[in-house]
């Protein structure tokens, strides 16, 4: 069976891969499940996200789990993630800085393999 870290590895592999082959910057959990070959298992991200965090924190990588939010908060155009997220960035102004951080960074850059590694 595999693990929230092996599931947190797949996350970031599959967001890498969606910026390196489109523009896409956020991704609904929905999106996300279907992404990382869970669909409609979005209900069960919520443990891999907590360690997308510190992964990509120990990767060098801007927080993923920043861009990923629930499909209301994806229509309105808020953008919201989960309150771990806004926590981790200490609020909106942080957590809108590191999704800044996320859309502006060189995903093409990202070797995949180094981050299953």
């Amino acid at each position: 069976m595999a693990t929230n870290e092996y599931w947190a590895k797949r996350i970031i592999l599959a967001y890498a891969e969606l910026r390196q082959s489109s523009e896409q910057v956020f991704v609904s959990y929905g999106e996300m499940a279907e992404l990382i070959g869970r669909k409609g298992e979005h209900r069960l991200l919520g443990a891999p996200l907590d360690l997308v965090r510190a992964i990509c924190e120990q990767a060098n990588l801007p927080d993923v789990a920043t861009v990923v939010v629930d499909q209301k908060s994806l229509r309105s155009g808020e953008m919201k993630p989960s309150p771990k997220a806004m926590d981790k960035h200490s609020g909106w102004p942080g957590l809108r800085s590191e999704q800044g951080r996320v859309l502006a960074y060189n995903w093409s850059a990202v070797e995949t393999e180094n981050v299953i590694a």
